[in-house]
Formats: C-alpha cells, sequence, structure tokens
C-alpha cells in the first residue's frame, strides 16, 4: 500500500513539472513599447523588497545608511542632532561647562 502511494505522489510531481513547464514555455505576444513603460514605472518587485527587509534585519547599518541618503536627498539631514555629538564651541541652548 505504502509503494503505491509513493507511487502517486512521485506521479503528481512529474505531471505538476511537466505542466507547470508548458506553462512557462508558452510565447506572449510582443510587448509594445508602452507597455514596457508602464511595468518600468511600476518599481521594483516584491523580489527586491524583501530582499531590502532581509538586508536590514541583517545589517542595521545599512538601514541607517539607506534612511541618511533619504535624509539628504530630501535636504534635512543634520549630523550633529542624528549622532548626538555636542559641539563644545556653540554659544547658547543653555549648556553649563
Amino acid at each position: 500500500m505504502g509503494d503505491w502511494i509513493g507511487l502517486g505522489i512521485f506521479v503528481l510531481v512529474v505531471v505538476g513539472a511537466v505542466v507547470g513547464l508548458s506553462f512557462l514555455g508558452k510565447k506572449r505576444p510582443p510587448m509594445t513599447e508602452q507597455e514596457f513603460e508602464e511595468r518600468a514605472a511600476e518599481g521594483r518587485g516584491t523580489t527586491a523588497g524583501v530582499a531590502h527587509a532581509l538586508q536590514k534585519i541583517y545589517d542595521p547599518q545599512a538601514a541607517r545608511g539607506t534612511e541618511v541618503v533619504r535624509e539628504l536627498r530630501a535636504g534635512r539631514f543634520d549630523k550633529k542632532k542624528k549622532r548626538g555629538d555636542d559641539d563644545p564651541h556653540d554659544e547658547g541652548e543653555g549648556k553649563n561647562f
């Protein structure tokens, strides 16, 4: 009985592979230039988004670097405020030295 179940699973996998490959092998009609531009404008795919999220988990400094690049492009990056560095020559702000 166990042999028949194993054989059935094996046949199911082979049939699924053949059907999947035949689906992938179908020719699509040629893409127009407008369709190409629309697909390119959609942006990155989900695979790239997942890879970026995994990179943030694996390397936290890369996530910080991405944040800094966004702030620099927006023109609101302030290195002293972000890192907590205090300039001892800075006047005001009620600092006691």
